[in-house]
């Protein structure tokens, strides 16, 4: 993840605010201005559509294809009141200094009245600053986004161990008999976003030809290894399958699925071939929304 927003000693003055870095709109900050926003764009919004769509040469319409998201461009714009001149040049140093590391992606923070949100963002465009008296400016920034999604702030884990044979029958035996039932070995994962969430999941061994399966379609994530007492990171997002450094992509097996955690709860399973009661399958995920 990018850098978080450093706005705790920040005194919200409405909702919705918004973080990124060492600054925060609408809201009060550390040296008494007031960050007022007049006007937000991108961020409700939802992201342009990129279509492949091809035009048929001697017919009506065009051959259909996927359609991708477009990054999310957000576009804050608003005045600035400060408590002196002083100030008012301390707060144009603030602006400035959002997102200043073009190499890496930052955290942009929106707290509304239901959730708190966020992006890993970069500065897109220069941010603008325009005197309107001795002690207020306007100002605007911009920042992509380049996954469009929009993420809960709140990281979620859940984890299980391998299916544990039930303990059997009890002496005496009092009828109706009771066999019991197998234990662990499933999740019930839920997602309160509106938009597919992207798992990354590990899987710790020791345990032998692993397999993740959403019980909900039945689809899987299987993998085609032994593991010992070490950790497989799969990211469903990527699409990457890493043991330490090395990839094991090539061990996943034919038919697997990347799948996704859509709106509401997904039940997921854990199987192996064989394994110990220290395996654990671990869900790392988000609430998501577009």
């Amino acid at each position: 993840m990018g850098r978080e927003a450093m706005t705790a000693d920040f005194t919200a003055l409405q909702l919705p605010v918004y973080a990124a870095d060492v600054w925060a709109g609408n809201t009060v900050d550390p040296d008494g201005v007031e960050w007022w926003v007049t006007k937000e764009q991108g961020w409700n919004d939802t992201p342009d559509m990129r279509l492949g769509l091809v035009n048929k040469a001697r017919a009506d319409g065009a051959f259909d294809s996927p359609g991708y998201r477009s990054p999310r461009v957000i576009t804050l714009e608003g005045l600035a009141i400060a408590p002196s001149w002083q100030a008012k040049e301390l707060a144009k140093n603030r602006l400035a200094a959002v997102f200043t590391d073009a190499t890496a992606l930052g955290t942009f923070q929106v707290r509304e009245q239901l959730f708190t949100r966020q992006v890993q963002a970069r500065l897109s465009g220069h941010a603008k600053m325009s005197d309107r008296t001795r002690a207020t400016f306007e100002w605007s920034l911009q920042i992509t986004a380049p996954d469009p999604m929009r993420y809960g702030s709140v990281a979620y884990q859940q984890n299980c161990g391998l299916p544990q044979p039930a303990a059997g029958l009890t002496f005496p035996l009092a009828f109706p008999l009771d066999f019991g039932n197998p234990v662990g070995g499933s999740l019930l994962l839920t997602n309160q976003g509106t938009a597919p969430a992207r798992p990354v999941w590990t899987i710790q061994g020791p345990c032998a030809q692993p397999t993740i399966v959403n019980q909900n379609t039945g689809q899987r994530l299987s993998f085609s290894l032994r593991l010992g007492a070490e950790t497989l990171y799969v990211d469903t997002a990527a699409r990457t399958v890493l043991l330490g450094d090395a990839s094991r992509r090539s061990a996943l097996d034919p038919g697997s699925s990347w799948f996704t955690l859509p709106p509401g709860s997904t039940s997921v399973a854990f199987e192996a071939a064989d394994g110990t009661d220290t395996a654990r399958l671990v869900a790392y995920w988000r609430d998501t929304w577009i």
